[in-house]
C-alpha cells in the first residue's frame, strides 16, 4: 500500500494543498493527461486551482483534461485549449478515451486522477468505472480530496478495510502504487487519534 494521508485544519487549506499538487504536475509535465472527478469537492478545489495557476502560470497548451465535473469554464480560465478539454462520459470508458489522445509525448497514459470519495465510499461519481484495471485507477498518480464530517465514517472504513475488499470502492485505492489522500480535520476524525497525529501536516 502506497497511500499517503495529509491532514489540514480546514477545508480551504486542504483544497489549496490539493490544487498545488495538480498545478505542479501541470508545470513539471506539460503533456500530462489529467482526469477530474471532484463531485461535491468542486467549489473550493477549482477556486484554489485557478488562483494557484494565476499566480504561477503553466504552459497548458499540450495538457489533455477529462472533465467529469462539467466545469469547462474553470479549465479554460487555466488555459486548457478547447481541443484538449474533453467532456468525459461517466458511463463510458476512460481508458478507451485516453488512448484517443495518444501522442509520442504522453503515450496515451492517464497521468493523474484528481478526485474524491463520497460518504458511501464511491469514487468521484457513482457512474464512473473505478475498476483498477480499466477505469480511473489506471492513473499513474491519484490525488483524493476528502472533507467534511459526513465523510468521517468513510475515511474510517477506508483505513480499516483490507486492500482485497473491493465491495467498498474506496478500498481499491489501497491497491494503487501512488495515492495521496488529503483530509480536513473534520473528515480525519474517522482515523484513530494516533494516526491523525502522525499524518497531520506541518503546514496546517
Amino acid at each position: 500500500m502506497a497511500m499517503n494521508f495529509k491532514i489540514f485544519d480546514s477545508k480551504g487549506i486542504a483544497a489549496k494543498y490539493a490544487a498545488d499538487l495538480v498545478r505542479k504536475q501541470m508545470n513539471n509535465n506539460p503533456t500530462s493527461i489529467i482526469a477530474f472527478a471532484m463531485n461535491d469537492e468542486q467549489d473550493f478545489f477549482y477556486r484554489a486551482l485557478i488562483e494557484d495557476v494565476t499566480k504561477n502560470p503553466v504552459d497548458a497548451s499540450q495538457i489533455h483534461v477529462f472533465d467529469y465535473d462539467k466545469n469547462e469554464a474553470s479549465f479554460k480560465q487555466m488555459g486548457i485549449v478547447t481541443e484538449q478539454l474533453h467532456k468525459a462520459d461517466r458511463n463510458g470508458s476512460l481508458q478507451h478515451d485516453v488512448k484517443k489522445v495518444k501522442t509520442k509525448e504522453n503515450k496515451g497514459k492517464l497521468t493523474m486522477l484528481v478526485t474524491t470519495f463520497n460518504a458511501d465510499g464511491s469514487i468521484g461519481y457513482r457512474e464512473v468505472n473505478a475498476d483498477k484495471e480499466e477505469g480511473l485507477l489506471t492513473a499513474r498518480e491519484v490525488i483524493v480530496l476528502v472533507t467534511g464530517p459526513d465523510k468521517a465514517k468513510a475515511v474510517k472504513r477506508l483505513y480499516e478495510t483490507a486492500e482485497s475488499q473491493t465491495t467498498f470502492e474506496a478500498a481499491n485505492l489501497k491497491g494503487h502504487r501512488m495515492v495521496t489522500v488529503i483530509l480536513d480535520n473534520e473528515a480525519a476524525q474517522g482515523l484513530p487519534a494516533d494516526i491523525r497525529e502522525y499524518y497531520r501536516s506541518l503546514f496546517s
